[in-house]
């Protein structure tokens, strides 16, 4: 939900799929999470923890401009007969490169029936739908970028006064600082730490080199 400066609020659009996405199971992980700016959002539903662990990471990339889900491509199967496998994400690219995403548990990957099946599958995509297919399990997923993806995630949302005094502290930051010490120049206590990470969200600073989102991570401004 995203608050105007009015006052008002902007409640996330529902994403409309052509197949029943399962919620509320009690045997395994199921819920949704949201992407997009605030105030154009959309909530996308996802059927496992792996699935939306993917979803974030792919959402906090830098040149994955739009996350569509559940997609529906038409395949023909071993039988020869039309079916249609659900990808669980179209990810579509800064450059305009698109890829499909299946996200599997690394234990399911293990069944011999199903990696044919996937392979069927990729097999028969055609640039006008993907332009590659991947297949992602919790086994590709890299500790720091899950945790940076879900604190990108749960502090997008802005608070307008201290994100321009952020700003204006790194118009004059050369070189590079702490996370800690950027939020003292700041001056907003923890509401500081979260416009930083806003700014990392966004691409105005970055973090120099593969580090956890904290207090003590170096940021620099992001040169393009």
């Amino acid at each position: 939900m995203h608050v105007t400066p009015t006052g008002g609020r902007v409640l996330p659009k529902q994403t409309v799929y052509l197949r029943k996405v399962a919620k509320g199971r009690k045997e395994h992980f199921t819920g949704h999470f949201v992407v997009g700016e605030p105030g154009d959002e959309r909530i996308l539903d996802i059927e496992s923890h792996t699935e939306l662990m993917v979803g974030l990471v792919l959402s906090a990339r830098r040149d994955v401009v739009a996350l569509e889900n559940q997609v529906p491509f038409r395949w023909l199967a071993d039988n020869g007969r039309p079916a249609t496998h659900f990808f669980d994400f179209r990810a579509n690219l800064a450059d305009g490169t698109r890829i499909a995403v299946m996200v599997k548990s690394a234990h399911r990957l293990k069944s011999e029936r199903l990696r044919r099946e996937l392979e069927a599958v990729a097999r028969q995509v055609t640039p006008d739908f993907a332009d590659r297919v991947v297949v992602m399990t919790e086994k590709h997923l890299d500790r720091i970028e899950v945790h940076n993806a879900e604190i990108m995630h749960e502090m997008r949302e802005s608070e307008p006064s201290v994100d321009a005094a952020a700003r204006r502290e790194i118009q004059a930051l050369h070189g590079e600082i702490s996370i800690d010490r950027l939020q003292d120049a700041i001056g907003a206590g923890g509401q500081g730490f979260r416009a930083i990470v806003r700014l990392l969200r966004t691409g105005v600073l970055e973090l120099a080199g593969p580090q956890r989102i904290s207090p003590d991570a170096i940021v620099r401004r992001r040169t393009i």
